[in-house]
């Protein structure tokens, strides 16, 4: 892959600078309040809190990687109550002052894409590495800029945010003052202490609990599925879209100190949830269901999503 994003003549981007080691350039500066990012407070203000415990992780009876199962043991941590939608990530673009360069129509970029946005760098080892934020040629992003901000498609504000890379998924948690939760951590807020087999019970899926359809127009408003909820109240967790996790995809059990952890390393990370369109049979819904996709710079995806976690 290469580094030079303005190379990609057929995708424009999104694009912040992030100083190594630890995303601080992300932090809110300090003319940045609740009052005027009122989305994203408000989803910090509404995280759900999981109690430490030791947690079911894996299934037996399910797919190798899934194998074996074993138990967890996580201290206390919260965790979004919905995916992200797509007004609170482009609030995050707005907030952050992004620069933007290319034609633009209707509020949505050109089709042929255009050059690229202000660059983002994070350093790996000896070198930098650039990394776009969110992939906003695909229509669904569903996220555009006017001219003058980015602002959400009419009508999916409320819907979740997609094409969103590893890195800006990384880089919008950061900015709230969180972090992507790791799968574990998705997997123990999803199943609860009893290790569900879905958010809900045992049940197969149904239109009432997940959000499947196949339409690659269609998804969902985030949080509109309450009987779909996990035993924490967490909404979204099955269909809708699949969300990054923090780790890298390797065989289980989990250990959290073995390097899957290490935000640094090349490969894929872990997805979770199954998503509205591809994985939407009840085996990929299950909530200890495991999916990965490549954190190269380019590689949003318009059926992956996010939500953030956060110490307790």
């Amino acid at each position: 892959m290469s580094a030079c994003l303005g190379c990609v003549s057929a995708q424009a981007f999104a694009i912040g600078r992030i100083p190594p080691p630890d995303f601080a350039a992300l932090r809110p500066p300090a003319a940045i309040t609740p009052q005027n990012s009122p989305v994203s407070h408000r989803l910090q203000a509404e995280m759900i809190a999981i109690p430490a415990g030791s947690y079911p992780i894996g299934r037996d009876d399910a797919a190798a990687d899934q194998r074996p199962a074993h138990a967890v043991a996580l201290p206390a941590y919260r965790i979004d109550r919905t995916e992200v939608s797509n007004a609170a990530y482009a609030e995050f673009l707005n907030l952050m002052g992004l620069r933007v360069r290319g034609p633009f129509s209707a509020g949505r970029l050109a089709e042929d894409g255009g050059e690229d946005a202000a660059l983002l760098r994070e350093r790996r080892g000896s070198g930098h590495t650039q990394y776009p934020f969110i992939a906003l040629n695909d229509e669904n992003a569903r996220i555009g800029h006017d001219g003058r901000r980015f602002v959400a498609s009419p009508g999916y504000e409320n819907h979740p945010a997609a094409e969103v890379t590893w890195a800006g998924a990384r880089a919008y948690c950061q900015w709230r003052g969180g972090r992507l939760p790791t799968e574990a951590e998705w997997e123990a807020a999803a199943r609860g202490p009893e290790g569900l087999r879905y958010p809900w019970g045992e049940a197969p899926p149904d239109a009432t609990r997940a959000h499947v359809n196949g339409d690659p127009d269609a998804t969902a408003p985030v949080g509109s599925l309450p009987a779909g909820a996990s035993p924490f109240g967490v909404l979204d967790m099955s269909g809708s879209l699949a969300e990054w996790t923090s780790t890298l995809k390797r065989p289980y059990p989990y250990d959290a100190k073995d390097g899957r952890e290490n935000p640094a390393a090349t490969g894929e990370r872990v997805t979770r949830g199954g998503d509205y369109q591809y994985d939407n049979r009840p085996e990929t819904l299950s909530a200890s269901h495991r999916d990965g996709f490549s954190n190269e710079p380019s590689q949003g995806h318009r059926q992956i999503g996010l939500r953030c976690a956060a110490g307790a």
